[in-house]
């Protein structure tokens, strides 16, 4: 019974030091990986562009792919621009499509703060209180976004 403990015991200190071993792996690649990834260069035009591809996809009905390119918009924005605003507006369309309506709202809150045009306001606030209904009935994925 001892011998078989201590055959348990040693395998469960040579999982866990192969775990440390390649948990130490991982984690210098990723600081290399890391290291040699560029800041996109803020453009509104590409954030345009990947909007758009964003919007195409969106109407197809490929939620996921159209979150992709809404990123790539989002990321491409410069600071302040209607495009960055916009971007996150699209985002909180396809989080309302799938269900995840505190992802909504957060992205809805996102494009108010960064200048969301007046004149395309009335969709969000409609797209807010859409989120609070389906919240309030329950629907919610429970899923609580840090701001």
């Amino acid at each position: 019974m001892m011998d078989r403990l201590l055959d348990l015991v040693k395998k469960d200190l040579q999982v866990k030091t192969t775990m440390a071993a390649f948990r130490d792996f991982v984690l210098e690649q990723d600081e290399e990986l890391l290291s040699n990834i560029e800041e996109p260069v803020k453009s509104n035009a590409k954030a345009a562009h990947f909007r758009q591809e964003g919007n195409h996809l969106y109407l197809a009905k490929r939620y996921e792919k159209a979150l992709e390119k809404y990123n790539e918009s989002i990321s491409y924005a410069e600071t302040g621009s209607d495009q960055l605003a916009m971007g996150y507006a699209n985002r909180s369309a396809i989080y309302f499509e799938q269900g995840e309506y505190e992802f909504a709202l957060l992205n809805i809150r996102l494009a108010r703060d960064h200048n969301y045009p007046e004149k395309l306001r009335e969709k969000l606030d409609m797209r807010e209180k859409n989120c609070r209904l389906k919240i309030d009935e329950g629907l919610a994925k429970d899923n609580v976004p840090c701001p």
